[in-house]
């Protein structure tokens, strides 16, 4: 994608906005959306071009917990992840994007949601992640949760899948596959979900949606 295509559709106005009102739809019905189609062939192509622009010492392994909490845990999940800072004209894309996408949900459900992080995750052959939730209820200000996929010519024989399960207690869930271009929103809370592991190395973008949780001078999120 070159610079007089990005600047021809980067401005917020000009993103189609009925993919947000399915999954407003959704998030009011059933508090999630999986949309096979919901990204738009401009934003993935977007996507591809940056992550094909990121060299593998960018990516770090991924951990668990937040802050002191934090520690890398391979036995929980078995991640790469390179956050987007937006410095890219490709990364800037998505985040505009999603911004589009924080407003309207804004305008029709009054979440409060304040700011957008996003990182790319590579899962090699085999690796997973183990079911958890992004927040735990009252203890933090990630609200939506959102994962988008890259992978061309996904089968389900590949594996690999992504499962939502409606409480603690389901054991079977809904599997999505981590097909290119499908999108999946959830509030962050509310459901726990695991991804499986795959024969092949599975390409995903994650990013969740805050409310602001700053006290005094304790800013959070952090700017």
């Amino acid at each position: 994608m070159n610079k007089q295509q990005l600047t021809a559709i980067q401005p917020l106005h000009v993103f189609d906005e009925s993919i947000f009102e399915t999954i407003v739809d959704d998030l009011v019905t059933k508090g999630f959306s999986i949309q096979e189609n919901g990204l738009p062939d401009f934003i993935t192509q977007a996507l591809l071009d940056c992550q094909r622009s990121i060299s593998e010492a960018e990516y770090k392994t991924a951990g668990i917990g937040r802050a002191e909490n934090y520690k890398k845990a391979t036995n929980v999940r078995g991640d790469e992840i390179c956050w987007i800072t937006g410095s890219s004209q490709e990364g800037a894309l998505w985040l505009a994007w999603c911004e589009a996408m924080q407003q309207y949900i804004n305008r029709s459900l009054f979440m409060g949601l304040f700011s957008f992080e996003s990182h790319f995750a590579c899962y090699e052959p085999g690796k997973f992640y183990k079911r958890h939730v992004d927040a735990f209820k009252g203890q933090g200000n990630r609200v939506l949760s959102l994962v988008g996929y890259l992978n061309e010519d996904w089968l389900e024989e590949h594996g690999g899948e992504l499962v939502i399960y409606n409480s603690s207690d389901d054991v079977d869930g809904t599997k999505v596959l981590p097909k290119k271009n499908t999108l999946v929103v959830f509030l962050s809370e509310q459901f726990p979900h695991e991804v499986l592991p795959a024969t092949r190395t599975r390409h995903s973008i994650a990013g969740w949606f805050r409310v602001n949780g700053s006290v005094n001078d304790n800013i959070d999120p952090p700017r």
